[in-house]
């Protein structure tokens, strides 16, 4: 069933439909509007007879009696049955009719408003469908005479107009649809050709052709082609990442192999000495090895746009973890958060280990005192975190943030946690800044995105 799932498909079906509904409802419309304006038409036709013969209404000279003059222009009146007929109906139940009744009779209507003129339809016996006009008149004079004077035409004439029409519009409808799916399959083609060059551009992004997909598109496309070329470049820059990352471990365990491999050649060295050179190397590897695995881990992180971590609760979590790691210091860790309610734009275990890090070292070298401070913007956030351990000169920063630099070696710890840290920084598009601390030593300010 893949024909369903075809843009074109759709929307040629929907607009066939909305076609179809559309050309019913004029049809309807039109035909009724016709069918009103012709009604009209004969309605002030009947009109027009009706004045006619009450015109020629008079009273006889001798008997009194009410008559019609004989001078009636239309040849209709007096041809049997030929569809326009005329009678008046007196008081006395007398009645004077048209010589085209012939032997019927109209049956009219009793009128509710005398002097009010009806339209209503009857139907002769001879199955003539009739529309009558009727209306109570009055003969001026001393004694006023009134009778009810109804004019009828056939209707047979009016319904077959009525029919022609329709049937005249409908195959002007029928035209008018097929210009119009053809103006839609002409849209269809002309709007979504860009789909076309986006096939050819992804087709020639897959064969190696191109590294990106390339061309000019609409604008409704654009976001999704750029998203789609920064997906692409984004996982060039994770496979360069990641090609380095096996280079540089391969490099790094190169080197320790090698002493190795030398020292079990050599015929010099000691057991004792052997075993040394043979746990210093292997430890050496070992650190390039977890480097390496953290790396790996960073490197592999995307940011997530949902994502809102509050930070005051990680915070307090990792100081309350550093309390009780360094209860032998007696350390006193400050928090000072202004804004207790700023959000992390990012991963919970990211902050911890961003934050984590940080906090440790500083817990690390610290006599008695760390203090804890976040300053928020509009989109970014930033902790500082400074103590009043013997800090680090300006010229050292960007050592100590490589991977296992370590200013004193005899301090425990493996060199990679502000590097880690760094790194995760990093691919959040944040920053970390050292400077002096006010309470003496080193100050650490990481800068992150911040959540609304």
């Amino acid at each position: 069933m893949m024909i369903f799932n075809s843009i074109r498909f759709r929307v040629g079906i929907a607009s066939l439909a909305a076609i179809a509904i559309a050309l019913l409802l004029a049809n309807f419309v039109i035909g009724n509007l016709f069918k009103e304006h012709a009604t009209r038409q004969f309605e002030s036709t009947l009109q027009s007879y009706f004045f006619q013969v009450a015109s020629l209404a008079e009273r006889n000279q001798h008997t009194g009696e009410l008559v019609f003059a004989p001078s009636m222009t239309e040849p209709r009146w007096s041809t049997p049955l030929s569809g326009l007929y005329w009678q008046a109906d007196l008081t006395d139940g007398r009645t004077i009719r048209s010589r085209s009744l012939w032997d019927s009779t109209l049956k009219t209507q009793r009128l509710n408003e005398p002097g009010k003129a009806y339209f209503y339809s009857i139907n002769l016996e001879h199955g003539q469908q009739l529309l009558a006009l009727s209306k109570q008149i009055e003969l001026g004079g001393v004694d006023a005479t009134p009778f009810l004077l109804t004019i009828a035409a056939d209707t047979a004439e009016l319904d077959q107009s009525i029919r022609q029409f329709q049937s005249q519009i409908q195959w002007y409808l029928v035209i008018l649809a097929i210009a119009l799916l053809g103006m839609v399959i002409l849209q269809i083609t002309i709007g979504l050709s860009p789909l076309g060059k986006l096939k050819t551009a992804i087709f020639r992004l897959r064969t190696g052709d191109t590294a990106t997909i390339e061309g000019q598109f609409p604008n409704e496309f654009s976001p999704l082609v750029n998203d789609f070329n920064s997906v692409i470049e984004q996982n060039h820059q994770l496979v360069i990442k990641a090609r380095t990352q096996a280079g540089n471990l391969a490099h790094a365990i190169k080197t320790p192999l090698t002493v190795i491999t030398n020292a079990l050649e050599s015929k010099t060295i000691s057991d004792a000495d052997f075993r040394q050179l043979a746990l210093e190397q292997t430890t050496l590897a070992k650190e390039q090895v977890d480097w390496s695995l953290a790396r790996a881990k960073t490197i592999t992180r995307t940011r997530n746009i949902t994502l809102k971590t509050p930070v005051i609760s990680a915070v307090q979590s990792i100081v309350r973890v550093m309390e009780k790691v360094y209860a032998d210091k007696s350390l006193v860790i400050a928090v000072d958060m202004p804004a207790p309610s700023i959000q992390f734009n990012g991963e919970e275990r990211d902050l911890h280990e961003i934050v984590g890090n940080l906090i440790d070292n500083a817990c690390k070298w610290a006599r008695k005192q760390v203090l804890i401070s976040a300053n928020a913007q509009k989109q970014w956030f930033s902790i500082s975190i400074g103590d009043d351990g013997p800090g680090i000169h300006a010229d050292q920063h960007a050592h100590v943030m490589q991977r296992g630099a370590r200013l004193d070696e005899l301090t425990p710890g493996s060199g990679l946690g502000l590097a880690i840290a760094d790194d995760l920084v990093t691919i959040y598009g944040g920053n970390i800044r050292m400077d002096q601390s006010p309470l003496g030593g080193l100050k650490v300010t990481v800068t992150l995105p911040r959540s609304d």
